[in-house]
């Protein structure tokens, strides 16, 4: 998710906020692995999008059923990057 977080940021997370809006910032659950993930809509469907400029090696992520549930949204996160 670099720009946006980089390994070792500190994120909170609302439990209580699982439903999907277009363009926010989920943690998930994707396939038994946690993952940090901006939600898109595009073409009826959701996908799981990075941040990260690199789109070859970080390309979206189909989010459909029981392979991607919504844990939360991130709400805050805490960087010792400026």
């Amino acid at each position: 998710m670099e720009p946006t977080l980089y390994q070792d940021d500190l994120v909170i997370v609302n439990t209580a906020d699982t439903k999907a809006v277009d363009g926010q910032v989920y943690a998930f659950n994707y396939e038994g692995e946690p993952v940090i993930k901006r939600l898109t809509r595009d073409a009826g469907r959701w996908w799981l999008t990075s941040d990260n400029a690199d789109q070859r090696k970080y390309h979206r992520k189909s989010c459909e059923g029981s392979e991607c549930i919504i844990v939360g949204r991130v709400v805050k996160r805490e960087s010792e990057r400026l």
